[in-house]
């Protein structure tokens, strides 16, 4: 049967390598190693990612890529905008090669992991699929809109065009590979829930149906070697996350002080076409269904994310759930299968669960939604301030 889920997975990994966001090497039987060759390429196309975008800066650059005709606030937005994503493409190329050990590390910790479950693939194919289909898309359609604005563009902003290309594949890339890192132990998580709801379930028919003595403690036995097994695996994907964090936490801050501003400048614009109409701005109807288009599949992606983060901290509450259960067992199990019980519960107490951005930003529900009421807020500040100069 043909591998798709291998393919996409490896089209990943070359692609990685070709924008010069890979400086290390790893097979998928879990070897994790450093080569010559591409740490030689991942550093001739850094640095000329990096003097491009010195000399783009030396020089004065138009913004009106899209727009033919837009006021000083436009200029502000788009600048601000821009310079964020030069900003996150290169910390997180930065990033890469400071942090170069600790993501081989995390590299061979997933690989190992994902090696020990193959389920892991096929749970995660969808998964897979839909998130490299929205970001090949992406980046596709900002292509698009690359290659329609050559038709009015100045030599100085084809370098800018292809600049904003580059760095926005780099930070895009990153995100995909956090997005995939977290799907596989989402999908872990998964196996370890259905594995200790089974556990769960005939634990609690033995403490009120004791069978034979010897069969009774051979099966309490096994159960507590299972239960001893997924607290294992569980914190094994602990450390996974805690290390993603650390790795990621410069770039995720960036990464997602980026969408907010993004997305505020996605209302401000949506607003100006709006008002003035797209005739007034010189914006041709072929450029904004293209930049809609995009702005689609942009916020659609970073849904993707936040709710494949979001599911991963309910997976670990139905785990937490779960254990509760052990409360309508009744006092006649084994001790060993009691103890294995309570041990994988204080560990899930002493080290609580947490996905945050550098340890100060929380990523829950709670904080989600107070982050689009200030998207909102801020949105209409700005509207506001248009209204009144502009």
């Amino acid at each position: 049967m043909f591998d798709w889920v291998g393919l996409l997975l490896k089209v990943v990994y070359y692609y990685g390598h070709l924008i010069g966001l890979s400086n290390f090497e790893f097979e998928w039987t879990g070897r994790v190693f450093k080569t010559r060759r591409s740490a030689l390429y991942a550093i001739a196309i850094d640095v000329i990612l990096v003097i491009l975008i010195v000399l783009q800066i030396s020089k004065p650059t138009e913004f009106n890529l899209i727009f033919g005709k837009a006021n000083k606030l436009h200029h502000y937005v788009i600048i601000i905008v821009f310079g964020l994503r030069v900003v996150a493409g290169l910390s997180t190329v930065f990033i890469r090669w400071s942090r170069r050990k600790q993501m081989m590390l995390l590299a061979k910790k997933v690989l190992g992991v994902f090696l020990k479950n193959p389920h892991l693939r096929k749970i995660s194919r969808w998964g897979i699929l839909i998130k490299v289909t929205i970001a090949i898309v992406t980046d596709l359609l900002q292509m698009a809109i690359n290659w329609n604005a050559l038709g009015y563009a100045k030599a100085n902003q084809t370098i800018l065009m292809a600049l904003q290309f580059w760095v926005s594949a780099i930070v895009n890339l990153a995100v995909a590979q956090r997005y995939l890192l977290t799907l596989f132990v989402r999908a872990h998580y998964h196996l370890l829930n259905t594995e200790l709801r089974q556990v769960i379930k005939e634990s609690r028919m033995l403490s009120y149906h004791p069978q034979r003595r010897g069969a009774f403690m051979t099966r309490c036995c096994s159960l507590a070697d299972q239960v001893e097994s997924i607290a294992k695996f569980q914190s094994e994907l602990q450390s996974i996350v805690n290390q993603l964090d650390e790795v990621f936490g410069i770039q995720g801050l960036m990464v997602y002080f980026g969408y907010y501003i993004f997305s505020i400048a996605t209302a401000y614009i949506t607003y100006s076409i709006l008002k003035n109409g797209h005739e007034n701005l010189e914006l041709s109807v072929t450029s904004m269904i293209l930049s809609f288009t995009w702005c689609f599949f942009y916020f659609l992606d970073a849904i993707l994310n936040l709710f494949n983060t979001l599911n991963l901290l309910e997976d670990h509450t139905k785990m937490i759930r779960l254990l509760e259960e052990r409360t309508l067992f009744a006092f006649t199990l084994d001790v060993r299968l009691e103890q294995s019980v309570n041990f994988i519960q204080l560990q899930l107490i002493r080290n609580p669960f947490k996905m945050e951005i550098m340890k100060f930003f929380p990523i829950t529900r709670s904080s989600t939604t107070a982050m689009f009421g200030s998207l909102i807020t801020h949105s209409i500040f700005l509207i506001q301030y248009d209204m009144e100069y502009f």
